[in-house]
């Protein structure tokens, strides 16, 4: 009977073992002892991989499954070489050589990605030649400041005199009682005189003049625009694209470190600046181009529109703010007749060259004297042929920080005083701020906020030191910023992104006005006049820009990374996607079923027993 009953009940054992056994998908062998031997035996030789695969991931331990999970990665993966280093039935010695190779080509794929990352760190921008010539209409005629060594007219303010008068009362008094007794006017003006003498000048006078309170309310600029030599007396003519004018009608006073300058084709005040009265001297007079004295010559059209550095001349006609030429020429540029009186030669004050410092420079931006300069001596004529350095920037360059770019756009850097960025802007006004934090007050032709006051002569000294202290500042954090990349640089007045600069090429001949006015059969009345030539003029009709644009992009990384890892390794984007699917999505999914295949087994073996 009971070898009956385990007969009759053979057949729901066997339908219950065939549950925990493989079944035909998995293509069992006959005979084979599912429950003895391992899964890796050697008796699996003959069985295909796929099966043996499946077994781990089914089957077999934690530890098992991944193994399993591997090798069907590896199978079915993109990535060349791990398929031959991961197979089943692979020998040994070949796994080896693609090993060897795999590693290889992944050395040299994370040394060139490396290489070029760091390239796209380190210089992701490149400067090159714009593709097309930009014709010279399309840019602004610089701007002219012309910053005469006179000063002052000697029948007006005689300085030599005056220094040698306080100099000789005070060594002979050796207090200031005998100052008292000059006029005030006459140490009014003395004292605004010094803020534009030589340095060594300035500090052995101003101690002098410094305890004098009555001189503390003095209006610098205004004081030195009364002493210089008129718009008219310095230029008494001048040509400006082909039509005749009187200087005067050109040219505005400007207060500079030079003390007071002509200049022609910049900027009123109050598009340079947030608020003209940020300055302390504004001249009331405006230009008119109309007013020529050719009166043959066709009238010019009004100006309209505007013109910004970025976006060029907007709904502007020929006669444009601030001016342009089309033609490069001398005959279309600007010429200006210089005359210097003998009498006015000043030595004490400036003692070392006599003539005219002229700066050129773009119309939204103040000059910087302390810049290049082209001098003009008395009896030369001097000829300017003018190269535009204009470099534009490209729009993706915003992409990249300022710091890797090295420039900045003109939205991304705000300056307190001035209404468009420019590097020399940005430095006139650190300068101004380093002076009022030292000082307490401001140079005369510096910016400044409306509560902060003109430095009087008593802070000559102390505004000439802070500007010594600021240079060497911003000369040591530049030699500390070479050795060490992140160190910071005061005020870090970059290049702006959109830029125009005028470089020059100079030729200079002797001038004799004497022998020209003779030569003219006209008679030559005023016997001290020295007189000089200056000429302007685009030296071509086109020039070539200079375009700062990105050479590594983020998009130009990528494809690059993507380049080497296709050649050495084929990998694409959706190799890496595999990779996230199957060590992510696959292993949840095993998982999942392996729970599941385990909770079905107890049940069985609960049924079974």
């Amino acid at each position: 009977m009971a070898a009956a009953a385990a007969t009759s009940d053979y057949p729901v054992q066997a339908e219950k073992l065939s549950c925990i056994l493989p079944g035909p998908e998995l293509l069992a062998l006959p005979n084979f002892d599912y429950q003895r031997a391992s899964i890796t035996s050697a008796a699996l030789s003959d069985v295909p991989s796929d099966v043996i695969i499946k077994s781990r991931i089914r089957y077999g331990s934690r530890l098992s499954a991944c193994k399993g999970l591997l090798l069907e990665y590896s199978k079915s993966t993109t990535i060349h070489g791990i398929r031959y280093i991961f197979e089943v039935h692979r020998p040994i010695y070949e796994k080896l050589y693609w090993l060897i190779l795999t590693c290889t080509s992944v050395y040299f794929a994370v040394s060139l990605i490396w290489a070029t990352y760091l390239k796209w760190q380190d210089s992701p921008v490149i400067l090159g030649f714009d593709e097309t010539l930009v014709p010279v209409h399309k840019i602004p005629f610089p701007t002219i400041t012309i910053c005469p060594e006179i000063k002052m007219e000697r029948n007006v303010f005689d300085y030599a005199n005056i220094s040698d008068e306080i100099w000789r009362t005070y060594q002979e008094t050796n207090d200031l009682s005998g100052i008292d007794e000059i006029e005030l006017s006459v140490l009014e003006r003395m004292a605004a005189t010094l803020h534009i003498c030589d340095a060594d000048v300035a500090a052995k006078f101003a101690p002098l003049l410094a305890k004098l309170s009555s001189l503390q309310a003095l209006d610098v600029p205004e004081t030195l625009v009364d002493l210089s030599l008129s718009k008219n007396l310095t230029g008494p003519f001048c040509k400006w694209s082909g039509r005749f004018y009187f200087c005067d009608k050109l040219f505005d006073f400007v207060a500079t470190d030079e003390g007071i300058c002509y200049q022609f084709n910049g900027l009123r005040p109050k598009d340079i600046y947030r608020d003209e009265r940020y300055i302390s001297y504004v001249d009331p007079d405006v230009v008119d181009f109309q007013n020529y004295f050719d009166v043959d010559l066709d009238r010019l059209d009004n100006i309209t529109g505007s013109w910004s550095l970025d976006e060029g001349f907007v709904n502007q006609s020929s006669n444009s703010y601030p001016q342009r030429t089309v033609i490069s020429s001398a005959r279309n540029g600007f010429f200006a007749f210089l005359q210097g009186m003998e009498h006015n030669y000043d030595y004490d004050c400036r003692r070392f060259k006599q003539g005219y410092k002229v700066f050129l420079n773009s119309p939204e931006s103040v000059p910087l004297t302390s810049g290049n300069y082209i001098l003009v001596p008395h009896g030369n004529e001097v000829i300017v042929s003018v190269l535009p350095n204009y470099v534009v920037s490209t729009d993706n360059l915003r992409e990249i920080s300022s710091d890797k770019r090295q420039c900045y756009f003109d939205d991304e850097r705000d300056l307190q005083y001035f209404r468009s960025y420019s590097q020399s802007n940005c430095q006139t006004e650190c300068l101004a701020n380093f002076t009022m934090n030292r000082c307490g007050c401001v140079k005369f032709w510096m910016p400044k906020p409306f509560h902060v006051p003109v430095c009087g002569v008593d802070s000559i000294a102390c505004y000439t030191a802070a500007q010594d202290e600021l240079y060497m500042l911003l000369q040591n954090q530049t030699m500390q910023q070479s050795i060490d990349p992140t160190a910071p640089i005061m005020c870090d007045c970059m290049p702006a992104c959109t830029s125009l600069e005028y470089n020059f090429e100079i030729s200079r001949a002797v001038y004799d006005i004497e022998k020209t006015i003779t030569a003219l059969r006209e008679v030559y009345e005023v016997t001290d006049v020295i007189g000089s030539r200056l000429t302007v003029y685009f030296k071509e009709q086109q020039f070539t820009a200079i375009k700062r644009t990105i050479l590594f992009g983020v998009s130009t990384l990528i494809s690059n990374c993507g380049g080497i890892f296709g050649l050495f390794m084929g990998i694409s984007s959706l190799s890496f996607i595999e990779l996230v699917y199957f060590f992510c999505m696959r292993i949840c999914g095993s998982c999942k079923q392996r729970r599941k295949r385990k909770g079905k087994q107890l049940f069985t073996h609960e049924q079974l027993e």
